[in-house]
């Protein structure tokens, strides 16, 4: 079954208490990461500057992922700030130019910021994190399994379940405040683990990946996959690398 992950890397420039650092980032480094922790090959979907993508081929390569970056003028670059809460998000730069097509089996479309906006999707399944989506105010997607986060958008428990019901499988992540799964009228909420770290950036994007694995690919039930997500994302931010 062919995986495929479309969303553009990123220069991320991340602002904690302890300082400031710039490392390469975005939501198909991330989620290659984490698939192929899993044993999944995933074709790596996205655009950037010369430069980078050469650069972001072979960290992709790394991974186990098969690289499909078509080059433009820059790289999405964003600021993240997380001496605030929740965190502040700048754009700084983004390439002119998007993804146009996004074909597979099992499609995961995380945008990070409008790269999706004019792409042709083909899929038999598709999961989707709408930060990007909520980020630039575009249509929110179809799709069969969708996650977003606090940080994305404040919702009540009200507000959420009503949000919601356009999808068949939400899941909203509330960091150590654990996540709420919805799916057919139901919610329920689980706990996360409690790590002491500043800096979670990629940790909404390892989550879609083992969720959409467990659930899509595996057929695991919806609570089920939301908890190894939590469990491997706790991993990941305890030792930096997607273990669980």
């Amino acid at each position: 079954m062919e995986v495929v992950v479309a969303g553009n890397p990123t220069v991320d420039i991340i602002h904690t208490a302890s300082g400031t650092s710039m490392r390469y980032g975005g939501s198909v480094l991330y989620i290659s990461l984490a698939l192929g922790a899993l044993g999944v090959r995933a074709k790596a979907v996205g655009v950037a500057s010369r430069e980078v993508a050469t650069e972001i081929r072979q960290i992709l390569q790394r991974m186990g992922a098969a690289p499909q970056l078509e080059e433009a003028d820059a790289t999405t670059t964003f600021e993240l700030d997380y001496r605030t809460k929740p965190r502040t998000v700048k754009l700084v730069k983004k390439p002119e130019r998007g993804i146009r097509k996004v074909e597979g089996d099992v499609v995961i479309l995380s945008p990070v910021y409008d790269e999706l906006r004019d792409a042709e999707v083909k899929a038999r399944k598709v999961a989707v994190d709408l930060q990007g989506y909520l980020r630039t105010r575009l249509p929110l997607p179809a799709a069969d399994l969708v996650h977003f986060s606090y940080d994305d958008i404040q919702l009540t428990v009200r507000e959420l379940v009503e949000f919601a019901k356009r999808w068949p499988a939400v899941v909203y992540t509330l960091g150590e405040e654990g996540a709420y799964v919805l799916q057919q009228g139901k919610i329920s909420h689980i706990n996360s683990a409690k790590i002491q770290t500043e800096d979670v950036t990629g940790s909404g994007d390892v989550f879609l990946a083992v969720l959409a694995y467990f659930h899509l690919l595996k057929g695991l039930d919806l609570i089920s996959s939301a908890c190894e997500a939590s469990k491997y994302v706790a991993g990941f931010l305890a030792r930096r690398v997607v273990t669980r």
